[in-house]
């Protein structure tokens, strides 16, 4: 029997979805990351974001540890389980987000043309904000690519050939 490799995950054009627009953030700085799935996986995206956004894998869970050591320094809030609260949902996305004195942010986890794509949109209030997105931007995109991958593991039964 062939061994099936799944399709990775990769950068897109981050256009604004339904929710995004909705929202009314403005994307000082946006990522889109695009998990390619066969006809066989999930396409409810409230899943999509539960395996995305609450159950990281450990190396995740370090990077954001590492990181709420730095932003407690700045007075800055950390992360939590609460730290992606859904904010809207439709039968195709869900959008999650949160706002802060230095930046909002919304992302939209949408499933549409057999594919699955997390769609960032960040509006930046401060210096401080531009300081915090400096680092973010770099570590951001292959973060939400491994996460994509991993729950494409669990969410997408057939990877295709």
């Amino acid at each position: 029997m062939p061994i099936t490799r799944r399709a990775r995950a990769h950068p897109t054009v981050a256009s604004p979805t339904t929710l995004l627009t909705a929202s009314g953030i403005r994307g000082d700085w946006t990522d889109c990351q695009r998990q390619p799935v066969s006809a066989h996986a999930c396409t409810d995206p409230a899943e999509w974001a539960r395996g995305l956004f609450h159950d990281p894998p450990a190396w995740v869970t370090a990077a954001l540890s590492v990181r709420d050591r730095a932003v407690r320094l700045l007075g800055l809030r950390t992360t939590s389980q609460e730290s992606f609260p859904v904010l809207a949902r439709n039968e195709k996305e869900v959008l999650v987000g949160a706002d802060d004195r230095h930046l909002d942010f919304r992302a939209a986890v949408r499933c549409h043309d057999g594919a699955v794509d997390v769609i960032t949109f960040v509006q930046v209030h401060n210096t401080l904000g531009w300081l915090y997105l400096g680092p973010v931007r770099l570590v951001h995109p292959p973060m939400v690519r491994g996460l994509l991958r991993r729950a494409a593991g669990r969410l997408d039964p057939s990877p295709g050939p």
